[in-house]
This record gives C-alpha cells, sequence and structure tokens, in this order.
C-alpha cells in the first residue's frame, strides 16, 4: 500500500509538494491562537469526585484557597508620604474591583476628544484628566517613558493608548476581583448601645475617597484601632520577629472564581511595578500561574531556535549538502506548524506539558527525515543504475516503509497516555501522537518528491581523491560496535545486567509531586517570593476543611464553636509542625470579636461565648452588607453555608518543618488531620478536607496510575506490533530488551538522584518507548534486508550496523543535543526533562545497536522472509 503511494506521488511529484505547501499556510494562522493554561481546570478530570467536592466548596465558599497576597512595606512605614503611596496603590488595584459604566464610558469619550486636539503630547494629554488621578496613573502605567517624553504623539502612539484603554474597561466589566483586604480596605466589629455593627479602620468622606491618616497622631490612632482585633496579626499586618513592630501590610486579594485570571494579575503586577518605593512582595496561586506561564512563552521563544540550530548542525555533519539540510529542516517546519497550528485551530491551549510539544517534534521528527536521506546515499550506487524516478521509488520503498512502521508504532506509544486520567496529559498523548504522523506523513512525501527534482549527486566532502566513498571517524566507531556484538555477546548483557542490579533498587525509592511551585528552581525570584510573603502572613496557599453540624443553624452553638477553635489551635500546635499550617481563619473569629465588642472591646472577652443565646443575640443584632441576598452576610459567606450547617475553616501553609512543601507532605498532612478529626468529632458531625493542593495530591495519583497503565499498554503494542511485522512470536520480546533497559536505568537515575515525577517527567517513558521502536524497527528491518540478501547472521549485523547503526547514531545526536537544549530553561521539570530525555536517547541509542544484535547472536532467531530478495 505504502509502495504504491510513492508510485503515485512520484509520478507527479510537483502536485504534492504544494498541497503540503498549502495546508502549511492555512495551519500558520492557528500558531497566533494559541493559548497558555495551567489552571486546576486544565488537569483534573471534571467528574473525579474530589473535584466535583473542590468545585462545590468553591460555589459555597469562594474561591479562598487562590488568591494573591502581597506583603507591603516601605522605608518609613508608619509615616504620612508612606500611607498616601499605599493607599494610592490600592486605589489603582480598586478600580478593576468596582467598575463604573457610566465613568469608563465618560473617560473614554474625554479621551477621545483630547487626542483630536493636534499637535498634543504626552503632559498635555494627562493634563486633561488633572480631576482623575486613577485614570493618570494608569496613562502612565501603559506608555513607555520614550513617548512620554515625546513633543507630539503621533497615530501610532494614540490608536496603540486606544487599544490599551478599550481593552483595560473590558478587564474591569469582568468584575473578576471579588474582595480586597488590606489595613486601609478592612471593616472591625464595634458594640454601643446594643448594636453590633461593622466600621472602616480608615474612615470615608462623602464621595467615597479614604481620609488616609498623615500626621502622627492620626497615624498612632489608626494603629491601636488595627491591633485591638486579634484576628488581624498575621491576616492584615506582619510583626517583626526581632523588633515586635508591625513591619508589613497585607494586600489580599480574592477572585471571583473565573479560570482565566492573567489579565488582571498581570495588571497587579504592572501597578506594583509603578510603586518603585514600596517594598512589595507577591505570592499566590494566581501569581505563580502567571510567571509560569511568562516563563512558558520565554522558553518556547528561547529553546526552539536552540533546538533548531542543534538539529541542523547534525544534518550538515551527517550529510554535508544542502539538500541533507534543508530537506529535513522543511519536514521538520512543516510538521511543527501543522501541529501548533491545529492545537490553535481546535482552540487547544498550552498547558506545562504541552510546552514540551515544540522542542519535542522537532527533536523526534528529524529521525525520520534523516533515516529517509541516508538510505538515499545508502543506495546511491542503485539509483544510479537506473532513471531517477525509478531509483529513487526503489531506495524509498524500503525505508519509508520502516519509517512509516517506526512512526506508527511511536504514535501508539504516544497515544497510550491518553490512559492517563489527567487531561493535560491526554492532551499531550493526542497531539504528540499527531504530530508523529504529521511528521512521518510529510517526511515520506515531500523528500522523495524533491529528490527527484533534485540532481542526482553525492556529497564531495564524503567522497575521497579516489572517487571512492570515504571511511568516516563514524564507521570505524559502528565497526568496533559490531564486533562487539558479534563476538562477545554475552559480556555484554552481563555489564546490562550490573547496571540493571544497581538501577532497580533506585527505581523503588521514586518518589512523585505535582505542585507547580517547585517546578522554579530553588532561586528564583517567584519562589522566594512567594516563600517570604507566605510565611510572613501565615502562607500564600491553603485548602479547607468543612465541619457539618448535621443540623440547621447547628453552627450557631458554642460546642461547635469551641470544636472550631480546638481544632484550629492543634493545627498550629508545635507538635504539629510538620502539619506546616501557617494560620487559619474561621466564622468563630467573627463571633469572638462581637462578644469582645459588646465588653466594652476588652481583650480577656476575645473567646466564644458560653450561652447559645448570645451567639443567637449577637447575631441578630449584627448588621453588615448581604450584596447576594442569599441570607448570609458577606464577610460570613466564606465561611458558613446559606443553611449555617456548615462552617469552613481556611489552613493556610507556610514552612515550618519542612523547606518544601510538595506532594508528599500535603499526602501527610491530609491523612494526619483526617486520622485526628475522624477519632475526635462527635459521631453526628462530619468533615470533609478540600482545596487546591488537596487536588495536586489527587492529581499525583493520576499521574502513577496514568504512567502504569500507559507503559503496560505501550509496551504490549510495541511487542504485537514488532510481532506481526516479522511474522516472530519471539520478534516481540526481542523488541523490548533496548526499550525496557532504557525505562529502568531512567526510573533509577531518577530514584536515586531524587528527581521526582512530576506532570512532565512522567511523560518520558512514553516518548522512550517511542524513540527506542524507531530504532528497534529500523535496525531489525534493515537486518532483515541484508539477510535475505544471502549474508550470513554475523555479516548481517555488521552490515546493518554500518547502515542503519549511521542513521540512528546521527538520529540520536539530533535527540540528544536537541534535548540538552532544554536545559536553558527557567523550569526545574523541563531542565531535568531535557537532560533525562538526553542520557535515555543515548542509552536506547546504544542497546539498539549492541543488545539486540548480541541477542539474535545468542538465541538465533531468524526474521527472514521466505523467498525475498532486495532488487540490485
Amino acid at each position: 500500500m505504502l509502495n504504491a503511494y510513492l508510485k503515485q506521488i512520484l509520478k507527479r511529484p510537483l502536485l504534492p509538494i504544494l498541497v503540503l505547501i498549502c495546508v502549511t499556510i492555512g495551519m500558520i494562522p492557528g500558531i497566533f491562537k494559541i493559548q497558555f493554561d495551567n489552571s486546576i481546570e486544565s488537569f483534573m478530570p471534571q467528574k473525579d469526585a474530589a473535584y466535583i467536592a473542590y468545585s462545590k466548596a468553591r460555589e459555597v465558599y469562594g474561591d479562598n484557597d487562590r488568591f494573591i497576597l502581597m506583603a507591603v512595606s516601605h522605608g518609613h512605614l508608619w509615616s504620612g508620604p508612606a500611607f498616601e503611596q499605599i493607599d494610592r496603590f490600592i486605589t489603582d488595584i480598586e478600580a478593576y474591583k468596582d467598575y463604573n459604566a457610566q465613568k469608563e464610558s465618560q473617560r473614554i469619550k474625554r479621551f477621545r476628544e483630547a487626542v483630536r486636539i493636534n499637535p498634543i503630547d504626552f503632559q498635555d494629554l494627562i493634563h486633561q484628566f488633572s480631576d482623575d488621578p486613577v485614570f493618570v496613573r494608569f496613562l502612565k502605567r501603559k506608555v513607555p517613558e520614550d513617548i512620554q517624553q515625546k513633543h507630539q504623539l503621533n497615530t501610532d502612539d494614540i490608536r496603540r493608548l486606544e487599544k490599551s484603554l478599550n481593552k483595560d474597561s473590558a478587564l474591569k466589566q469582568t468584575k473578576i476581583i471579588d474582595t480586597i483586604l488590606s489595613p486601609f480596605t478592612v471593616k472591625d466589629i464595634s458594640g454601643e448601645n446594643d448594636t453590633l455593627e461593622t466600621f472602616d479602620l480608615i474612615q470615608k468622606d462623602s464621595k467615597g475617597k479614604r481620609k488616609v491618616p498623615v500626621s502622627p497622631a492620626d497615624i498612632q490612632t489608626f494603629q491601636n484601632r488595627l491591633m485591638k482585633n486579634p484576628a488581624f496579626q498575621q491576616g492584615i499586618y506582619a510583626i517583626d520577629p526581632d523588633t515586635h513592630e508591625i513591619s508589613d501590610f497585607a494586600v489580599l486579594i480574592k477572585f471571583s472564581g473565573a479560570p482565566d485570571q492573567e489579565a488582571i494579575v498581570s495588571e497587579i503586577i504592572q501597578i506594583t511595578e509603578a510603586y518603585p518605593d514600596l517594598d512589595i512582595t507577591i505570592a499566590g496561586v494566581p501569581f505563580v500561574n502567571k510567571k509560569f506561564n511568562d516563563y512558558i512563552k520565554d522558553d518556547l521563544h528561547k529553546n526552539i531556535p536552540l533546538v533548531l540550530l542543534v538539529v541542523i548542525i547534525v544534518f550538515y555533519l551527517n550529510f554535508r549538502s544542502k539538500r541533507g539540510i534543508v530537506l529535513p529542516l522543511l519536514t521538520l517546519g512543516m510538521a511543527e506548524i501543522w501541529t501548533i497550528g491545529l492545537m490553535g485551530h481546535l482552540g487547544c491551549k498550552l498547558t506545562p506539558v504541552a510546552a514540551t510539544l515544540p522542542a519535542l517534534l522537532i527533536a523526534v521528527g528529524s529521525s525520520y527525515a534523516i533515516h529517509i536521506v541516508n538510505q538515499y546515499y545508502a543506495d546511491f550506487d542503485l539509483i544510479s543504475r537506473y532513471n531517477k524516478h525509478k531509483g529513487v521509488e526503489l531506495a524509498m520503498s524500503h525505508i519509508s516503509i520502516t519509517v512509516f512502521l517506526a512512526g506508527f508504532t511511536t504514535f501508539a506509544a504516544f497515544l497510550t497516555v491518553v490512559t492517563s486520567q489527567v487531561t493535560a496529559i491526554q492532551a499531550w498523548g493526542v497531539f504528540s501522537a499527531i504530530g508523529i504522523f504529521f511528521a512521518v506523513f510529510i517526511s515520506v512525501t515531500l523528500i522523495p518528491c524533491a529528490l527527484v527534482f533534485l540532481p542526482h549527486r553525492y556529497p564531495r566532502s564524503l567522497i575521497g581523491k579516489d572517487d571512492l566513498k570515504r571511511t568516516t571517524l563514524m564507521d570505524r566507531f559502528l565497526a568496533l560496535i559490531a564486533k562487539g556484538a558479534v563476538r562477545h555477546p554475552k559480556k555484554v548483557y552481563g555489564v546490562v545486567l550490573l547496571v540493571l542490579a544497581i538501577a532497580i533498587p533506585g527505581a523503588l525509592q521514586l518518589k512523585v509531586d505535582t505542585e507547580f511551585l517547585h517546578y522554579f528552581k530553588d532561586s528564583d525570584p517567584v519562589r522566594r517570593s512567594v516563600t517570604i510573603a507566605g510565611d510572613k502572613f501565615g502562607g500564600g496557599w491553603g485548602f479547607n476543611i468543612i465541619l457539618n453540624s448535621g443540623t440547621t443553624d447547628g453552627i450557631k452553638s458554642p460546642e461547635f464553636l469551641n470544636t472550631i477553635e480546638n481544632i484550629r489551635a492543634w493545627l498550629v500546635d508545635k507538635e504539629n509542625d510538620d502539619l506546616n499550617v501557617g494560620r487559619t481563619d474561621a466564622f468563630p473569629d467573627f463571633i469572638k470579636r462581637m462578644h469582645m465588642a459588646m465588653n466594652n472591646d476588652a481583650p480577656a472577652f476575645y473567646h466564644v461565648p458560653e450561652s447559645r443565646v448570645d451567639i443567637l443575640d449577637y447575631l441578630e443584632i449584627f448588621s453588615d452588607e448581604d450584596k447576594d441576598s442569599d441570607g448570609r452576610l458577606d464577610m460570613f459567606e466564606p465561611f458558613v453555608d446559606t443553611h449555617f450547617q456548615r462552617s469552613n475553616i481556611l489552613v493556610r501553609l507556610t514552612h515550618k518543618a519542612h523547606d518544601r512543601l510538595g506532594t508528599t507532605e500535603i499526602n501527610h498532612l491530609v491523612h494526619k488531620i483526617d486520622a485526628h478529626l475522624t477519632e475526635t468529632l462527635p459521631e453526628a458531625w462530619s468533615f470533609s478536607i478540600t482545596g487546591y493542593p488537596i487536588i495536586n495530591v489527587k492529581m499525583a495519583d493520576y499521574v502513577v496510575m496514568g504512567q502504569m497503565q500507559g507503559l503496560f499498554l505501550s509496551l504490549v503494542i510495541v511487542a504485537i506490533v514488532i510481532m506481526m511485522l516479522f511474522n516472530r512470536f519471539n520478534a516481540g520480546p526481542l523488541a523490548l530488551i533496548d526499550i525496557a533497559v532504557t525505562i529502568l536505568i531512567n526510573f533509577g537515575v531518577m530514584g536515586w538522584f531524587g528527581i521526582e515525577l512530576d506532570m512532565v517527567t512522567s511523560v518520558i517513558a512514553a516518548i522512550t518507548i517511542g524513540i527506542g521502536v524507531d530504532d528497534t524497527i529500523h535496525f531489525l528491518n534493515t537486518y532483515r534486508l541484508y539477510k535475505n540478501d544471502g549474508n550470513s547472521v554475523s555479516e548481517a549485523i555488521e552490515q546493518t550496523i554500518l547502515v542503519a547503526g549511521k542513521a540512528i547514531i546521527f538520529t540520536s545526536m539530533a535527540l540528544v543535543f536537541g534535548f540538552l537544549m532544554l536545559s536553558t530553561s527557567n523550569f526545574k521539570p523541563i531542565i531535568l526533562f531535557g537532560l533525562l530525555l538526553s542520557m535515555t536517547v543515548t542509552i536506547s541509542s546504544i542497546c539498539s545497536i549492541l543488545l539486540i544484535p548480541a541477542a539474535i547472536r545468542i538465541t538465533g532467531i531468524d526474521l527472514t522472509r521466505r523467498n525475498v530478495v532486495r532488487e540490485a
């Protein structure tokens, strides 16, 4: 069938080339539609029970475990100028919380009227908005310094500025910011004349503008108010452990739950950069996700050119000809454009796992082009004896089938990854398989058709003075390998068994970690920032413990509230530092503050009242906003359900007993908390533990399960394909030798060196199988070809190693050096991904040209087809 396809395309070689070009042009726009996504929604299966519970908790209590936490300080924190800067900083962020359609429309209208004045410079423009300082600061953020200094804004400057203005207005309309908590925005509770109500720590004027304290006396009054509520400490302000004075204010931003938070996080980061006099440290999952996406984009821009450069060098070293560089390069470019373009057209996003696809397709796809071009030069004399069409067809008939079979098994190996429950890994499996299909299809189409048009010529640099093909250093190396495989097969396997005896114990120590923060290098500013801000305020991420009283209004009893308090005390107790809990927030904080307020703010009354009647009375006379009219006051919504039956404890994680909080540590704390609550809670009450870290633990389980299922399935598929190809049952196990050895060594190295299995490294085994089976099929199919020509086993092995082995070595060089370029990444898993794949490709290639021929010598397996001899 494939030979018939070759005949058809070689009859009219120009037509297939034009079709490939047209498809490529059609796919290019899809590349510009690609978006990035590393949210939890892109990984977890939507029907998973833990994910459903997590989603329901977010619906009831809000998105409390994914927030931005900023530690804000100043060289002279307790001063009027510092307070004014902090107020402007918070006001700029509030512009994205309190959307005013009329105000935004008026701004756009005034802007358009202002820029009609010709000429106009930037200073003139901002002068038009002197009564709107928030908008002036927005303009200064969006306009580069060099344009601000220009004497006149040109049409392009104005167009770009108006585009930013419209984009900003659209962002505000999303109302994505739900709450901003800080000392400047927080409310406290006062109790006077048998009433309980909230009040702003910083009062506002008639226009809603904060009356920021600037005099020493006013600032001292504000400080006294701030420190009166015990719940505020380490919640909205941090104490310096050395001076025991307030060192930082918190600005905590909660979002409405929209999955796409990148735009607003980008804006918040821009706002922080506009206040260089403030010392602002950012933490929180949305911030980490944003920086993650930035780093992925940077890696793609940096790594793809490097991988391409390495592949071009390998092409040159192998073929020493322009066609040997240009033709494989064109196939890679087309396959890359088709795959990423298709993703864009289908609306699929690049996740952390999918970010490896571009470099992977370049490196792996190059092998098919190398094998085809290598066969062209290996059969150069054969082609010379025929007309060009017939000669190319004969040469390609063998290698195209081999490439197709190798591509098919790689396609199948990558596709087995869809057995994983992690949706991002499933998508990687689908598109990596599609990319391999594209690479094979384009290689067996473009290269043979192009060779028909090109002059039939052997590279001059590979021809000696006597016009004979030169024996290269690679030829001598391969001859040495052939002798070792043919003459000392048992010694070869003795060495392999020794290596496996070391590797297997290491593989048994392999651990799993799916926490995104650990993707950043230890010295990365993002990781340091998250750690610093998180430690100051008890943690930059957290989870929920939801207690169910079993009855409506059940949480309004002293027994239930004191149980919550006991759990909170246990969580942060010194004896439980292994839980790494830095802070908890819960509904009793409000009740305790009410009790204190109703008793003249005496600190001794900051506890849960003994009487249920007191609690009911406090809640009856307490007044605050209920914007969504769901029966819960807005400030209660993160902590209670609408029936006051369930109460949510927000638990923040920091670093106590461990320098890092990975999947292993989270798994430990979940089990310990679960055991404690099961033992201590009354039988009538129940509990659940959910949140972002808990979902990460669940993902780790899916990664391990998917790894085992994918490995088993892909090995079975490879064995079946090989058995069907050679019509020999024992050919299957023979083909798996080098793959199995390579995978075991890879896991052994990971285990011994403490490299964890994560979202990225979890696909290495599938890639190893895909690449390893390529080499295996090329070797075995070429061996059968030479054996069918009447050569002895030893002669067939030696000729196979010199021809197929050479292509295997050069494809491996392209893969190894291509993957090594990933070591320039910003992410630890991507760096390790590149290093480990370079190692596995090297081992797999050596095993293919050493272990397989040695096994053939030991077993005497017969792979020949009867009465089949290649046309000479």
